[in-house]
């Protein structure tokens, strides 16, 4: 891994999942300006949040398509940006992590770069995101935290 960044997106789960569709938009351009695209995994806290991500991806941004699907959508078209949550089997290896569940996949490494979306509640979903950045430190990776 070559990099880890913890993104502070808001004090709610929706206010995260819009917060990702722009940020999912921001690196989607970039590659696009780069010409390389790097295979992007959106993994979710679980079935509802990934159907909830999936539909606003749909919808938002309004001036960009973001060719997406399920993990587990055996019928969609192949594509490099897979929504996922634990439980649902990835048969794919991707480049980039952009993590919305507070718990890093025990897989994290294995990317070369991740996001780790923090949702500010003082609750619950903060307190596992700090749980995954001590991880982080104790892995011996030194973690970003922008907010």
């Amino acid at each position: 891994m070559d990099k880890i960044d913890f993104l502070s997106a808001g004090e709610s789960e929706d206010s995260a999942i819009r917060f990702t569709c722009g940020f999912l938009s921001k690196v989607f351009l970039d590659n696009l300006k780069l010409d390389i695209f790097k295979s992007i995994n959106l993994r979710c806290l679980d079935a509802n949040q990934a159907n909830k991500l999936d539909k606003l991806l749909w919808e938002q941004p309004k001036e960009l398509f973001i060719p997406h699907k399920l993990s587990n959508d055996k019928d969609g078209q192949e594509t490099d940006i897979e929504i996922s949550y634990p439980g649902v089997k990835i048969n794919k290896n991707f480049d980039l992590l952009i993590n919305l569940n507070p718990q890093l996949p025990s897989n994290y490494l294995d990317f070369s770069e991740a996001y780790q979306i923090v949702v500010k509640d003082n609750s619950d979903l903060q307190e596992r995101a700090r749980l995954s950045y001590k991880k982080c430190l104790e892995d011996g990776i030194k973690p970003n935290f922008i907010d």
